[in-house]
């Protein structure tokens, strides 16, 4: 690839890998939430199991009832949120893995740009050696 084209690449690139990084951090903010939520959740449970043992036998049979109820409904409730955090953990693991992918992408068009400078320069060196080698035999040449 010529450096030009490169030139024109590595920004596109470049906000490709911006975007991606966006997307990872709000993935990882919205991960984050969703085990605070299930923390949450779980010492809640754990109150309640706590608070129940403790009065287990000075509650009458409705409360006891209505108490069953309550955990059930938590039980659920932290079945579901398990379910969104392992969601939230994959998508921000696939965001980590395309910004990963992304990184080296940009990594090969700055690898491949640098090379195509480095061999300009190479090139421009080795014209100017020429020139200075040409100038060189016709100055020698007119010094016989």
């Amino acid at each position: 690839m010529n450096r030009l084209l490169l030139e024109r690449i590595m920004p596109i690139a470049e906000h490709e890998k911006e975007e991606t990084a966006t997307e990872m951090r709000s993935l990882k903010a919205r991960f984050e939430a969703d085990m605070e939520a299930l923390y949450r959740l779980l010492v809640t449970y754990e109150s309640l199991m706590k608070s129940q043992d403790e009065q287990s036998g000075t509650v009458d049979l409705l409360m006891s009832q209505y108490r069953e109820k309550m955990r059930d409904l938590l039980k659920r409730q932290i079945e579901t949120q398990q379910l969104v955090v392992t969601q939230s953990r994959n998508r921000y693991h696939l965001a980590q893995e395309r910004l990963l992918g992304k990184v080296v992408e940009e990594k090969k068009y700055v690898t491949l740009h640098e090379k195509a400078s480095q061999q300009e320069v190479a090139a421009t060196k080795a014209t100017e050696q020429s020139f200075i080698d040409e100038l060189a035999v016709i100055h020698h040449g007119k010094g016989k």
